[in-house]
């Protein structure tokens, strides 16, 4: 099969047999998928640290006859996002993001706007040290470019606007539900400023957020986002239940 050439973000690397490597990748071209690269773990690879998890690449892939994994030719580093592995916080935002990208991206399928999503947020991280808005614009996004975004304004069982209410939300949840309509196991409570913020914010470029207004406090949003994530991931994501004392 002919060599195909596309930019990728390195999401993680698995050890194979004594001396490869199988990289799980987010490419532009080609979506999600897994490529061997072989000698990748001698000492004088030929792919150096473009395989570090988290690493801006333009590699070299090729499929082959009935098997699911690609083979890589080559990977040469476009940005290093290492410097984020420095602080345990930043650290794990790069882990959760991960985990999130494998679990709500499907394989093979091209997403241009997705893969710009998580470009940019890896350079949020990396440019200011800050977590709480660069996750929760990932958060915001990853739900909304997915088809998974809820109504913030009405009651998801009645319909009722929440006007300037707080709504609510449990383990499980879809959308949002107004105070006469949720259960016992919806408590969980998510404030009209914290939604309008929500927005104002995810609505313009990460970019421009960041330099324009000091870090607001982020964490109730985020908690509702992380838990609609979870409900759409289909299973508990270890990264969360981290982050819920450092993040």
């Amino acid at each position: 099969m002919p060599l195909r050439e596309t930019e990728a973000i390195v999401l993680r690397t698995y050890r194979l047999a004594e001396a490869d490597k199988i990289a799980s990748l987010f490419t532009r071209q080609m979506g999600r998928l897994r490529a061997v690269a072989g000698g990748a773990r001698r000492t004088k690879s030929r792919y150096g640290a473009a395989l570090e998890p988290l690493s801006y690449i333009r590699v070299l892939v090729y499929e082959r006859e009935h098997r699911d994994l690609l083979r890589m030719n080559s990977a040469e580093l476009i940005e290093s996002f290492f410097d984020i592995q420095k602080e345990y916080r930043v650290q794990l935002a790069g882990q959760f993001i991960v985990e999130v990208a494998e679990r709500l991206i499907p394989e093979r399928e091209v997403n241009e706007r997705m893969f710009r999503l998580l470009l940019a947020v890896l350079r949020g991280l990396k440019s200011s040290g800050e977590v709480s808005r660069p996750l929760l614009y990932f958060d915001y996004w990853i739900l909304r470019l997915g088809g998974f975004l809820p109504d913030f304004d009405h009651c998801q069982e009645c319909g009722r606007a929440f006007g300037d209410q707080g709504a609510y939300y449990g383990p499980g949840c879809e959308g949002l539900w107004c105070e006469s309509c949720r259960t016992a196991a919806s408590a969980r409570q998510i404030s009209a400023q914290a939604t309008a913020a929500l927005r104002a914010g995810c609505r313009r470029p990460l970019e421009q957020w960041m330099r324009e207004e000091k870090a607001p406090d982020c964490r109730e949003a985020r908690r509702f986002l992380e838990e609609l994530i979870e409900t759409h991931a289909d299973r508990k994501l270890v990264t969360r239940a981290m982050m819920e004392e450092e993040v």
